[in-house]
């Protein structure tokens, strides 16, 4: 045979294996069942080591149907062994901003993210703060899709003049409304302040 047709055979060859290729991978892309939500960014970008699973500087952003935002950024993050869909994330930033209202904080070290449903479990040294509040913990439960924040732990809320200190907080994050109690009925909340 001559060079000219082997060198042609090998071209197409190639040419129809990256096609095959890229059919293969975009045919098979999961898409994530609707939440209400819409991913507006998910950035995986900087540090990315393939021999791992472990990526740094990420972000991810969330907009619910009536405009609530909820943005997570972690200096690091990895994709959890048991379920690929949960990030386990380090040194963790999260902004809740909802139509009309104010901006919620949250730091944590540690949190588990959930890509499909956005719950978030924050832990160890969890700071909430909202103007004029402050609620500290070892343990959150955020879940915008339930509309809920469970805190425990070590809790002590702080607020404009008042210290309160709990097993467990629940707050309700559309209406701020929340229940502060302890794990042990025969146990009370403890509250100090100034009058």
């Amino acid at each position: 045979m001559n060079k000219k047709i082997i060198f042609q055979i090998f071209l197409y060859f190639l040419i129809f294996f990256f096609i095959s290729l890229l059919v293969f991978q975009y045919s098979y892309d999961e898409k994530p069942k609707d939440t209400g939500f819409s991913e507006n960014n998910i950035d995986l970008n900087s540090n990315t080591n393939t021999s791992s699973n472990t990526m740094s500087n990420i972000e991810y952003k969330s907009t619910d149907t009536i405009g609530n935002q909820y943005l997570i950024r972690a200096k690091l993050g990895s994709i959890s062994d048991e379920n690929s869909n949960v990030i386990l994330m380090q040194d963790v930033e999260a902004e809740i901003q909802l139509d009309n209202s104010e901006k919620i904080l949250i730091s944590a070290l540690s949190a588990e993210y959930n890509i499909v449903n956005y719950d978030t479990i924050f832990s160890k040294n969890v700071i909430v703060t909202y103007p004029g509040h402050k609620i500290t913990g070892e343990y959150l439960d955020f879940s915008l899709l339930r509309d809920l924040g469970t805190m425990s732990t070590n809790v002590i809320y702080t607020g404009n003049k008042n210290e309160l200190f709990a097993d467990m907080i629940e707050m309700n994050i559309s209406t701020k409304d929340t229940k502060i109690f302890m794990n042990d009925n025969k146990k009370d909340v403890i509250i100090k302040g100034s009058n």
